[in-house]
């Protein structure tokens, strides 16, 4: 039988590969689709990706958290923050997929101002993790810098202009296979500490 640790190290490594599997093929599905709000299908398996993503970081930070610092505890709740309200904006370009007419909700008010805030913090937060994955020493070397050049990539695709659908299929490519190498090494048995050991560090 499963102890918690092994079943969150299991559950949070599967759901680190399939969100990053998942983000990639959302890209790849909107390809060549309306620009703003790509395929219905396309946008449905980012949405799904980042719903999981919930559980991945979560999953990461503990794996980290005896050897981590602050950076580990800030990157996780930027990230969980931001891809929560990142869902609600890409559950948005679902029905703009479909047909809506949902710019107004994405650009203006309160939804817009969320959409940005959630958008900044999911890229804040994924630069702090991997330099925290790169500084603590318990997952790969290089899959924390390959997570911060994924997530620069697929941020720079917003100043692309007609380059923006290439740049950011780059970008998802590389994040995916840092969520994948992560993931798989949560799965091969990097550990995850008790739910009492999940706070930031500060040195």
């Amino acid at each position: 039988m499963m102890s918690s640790a092994q079943l969150a190290r299991t559950g949070g490594g599967l759901a680190s590969v399939v969100a990053g599997a998942l983000l990639l093929v959302g890209h790849l599905a909107n390809l060549g689709a309306d620009p703003d709000y790509g395929t219905v299908l396309g946008s449905s398996l980012v949405f799904t990706a980042h719903l999981l993503l919930v559980f991945a970081l979560v999953a990461l930070y503990a794996a980290q958290a005896g050897r981590g610092d602050v950076l580990n505890g800030l990157g996780m709740i930027l990230g969980v923050g931001g891809t929560v309200m990142n869902c609600a904006a890409i559950f948005v370009e679902i029905a703009g997929a479909g047909g809506q007419d949902v710019r107004a909700v994405l650009t203006s008010g309160v939804t817009g101002t969320l959409t940005l805030v959630g958008g900044l913090a999911f890229l804040i937060g994924l630069i702090l993790l991997g330099v925290a994955t790169l500084r603590a020493g318990v997952f790969p070397r290089w899959a924390g810098p390959l997570l911060i050049a994924g997530d620069l990539v697929f941020g720079a695709g917003t100043f692309a202009g007609s380059a923006a659908p290439a740049v950011e299929l780059a970008g998802a490519a590389l994040t995916c296979a840092a969520f994948v190498w992560l993931g798989w090494s949560l799965l091969q048995g990097a550990e995850v500490r008790r739910v009492g050991a999940l706070r930031p560090r500060l040195g």
